[in-house]
């Protein structure tokens, strides 16, 4: 595998806090990797290192010069009053879209259903994967996915991992979640990076039997708890 970005012992300090401490890891080129943790664990901290929205106290992150990132926060709040459907929202994000074959998302979005509705008038769900589809459709080299599957009911959370998977593998597009979904992490990545400030483990879900340190973090994770108190 090749690496496509990297942290390098990054540490970041917002005046007399320091969220990150000595965080180490590499996301390769082509894979999906989910970032769990508990709330305040560093894990927005890290979107934005990767983003290049902040700059780190200490270390290096790592991301090729001309890397085109695409990013899918965990809610998008829209005034009432903005007059603006859903498809000129995709047309804004993504121009080249209508040029494109958005066919195979149908499955997954729908997108004919409320193209002409105001983005205000959209459910969460909706909303969602309509940043998703503008996201994808301007064809990034690395997504970065935050708390992708919050506001979608279950059938659709099943359809968000079938698309993900799809898209990764058809074009190769890098995939980096953050997740507190343990389904997500068992069956739709190749690599876990748990963080609590720093890296408590990190490792493939297909080794867990060799990796006891991340299988008792995903065991906490199945209960919606996960605490750690070792140090590294």
């Amino acid at each position: 595998m090749v690496t496509l970005a990297e942290f390098k012992s990054v540490t970041k300090k917002f005046n007399d806090k320091t969220p990150l401490l000595n965080v180490s890891f590499a996301i390769e080129r082509g894979s999906i990797t989910t970032l769990v943790g508990p709330n305040g664990a560093g894990k927005t901290t890290i979107a934005k290192l990767l983003l290049g929205l902040i700059a780190p106290s200490e270390g290096s992150v790592i991301v090729p010069l001309g890397l085109k990132i695409g990013y899918v926060p965990q809610t998008l709040n829209f005034s009432s009053s903005l007059p603006l459907t859903a498809e000129s929202f995709l047309k804004l994000n993504a121009p080249k879209a209508l040029q494109k074959n958005i066919e195979k998302y149908n499955k997954f979005i729908d997108f004919e259903h409320f193209k002409h509705k105001d983005i205000s008038k959209l459910s969460g769900g909706q909303l969602q994967k309509l940043v998703l589809l503008a996201t994808l459709l301007d064809e990034p080299d690395l997504v970065i996915l935050d708390e992708p599957t919050k506001s979608l009911d279950v059938l659709s959370q099943q359809e968000f991992y079938q698309l993900i998977e799809e898209v990764k593998t058809n074009s190769g597009v890098t995939i980096f979640m953050i997740s507190h979904d343990l389904f997500t992490v068992m069956k739709n990545s190749d690599q876990v990076i748990c963080i609590n400030g720093h890296v408590c483990c990190s490792g493939k879900p297909s080794d867990l039997n060799s990796n006891p340190e991340l299988l008792k973090s995903l065991t906490s994770l199945g209960f919606y708890s996960h605490h750690h108190d070792h140090a590294h």
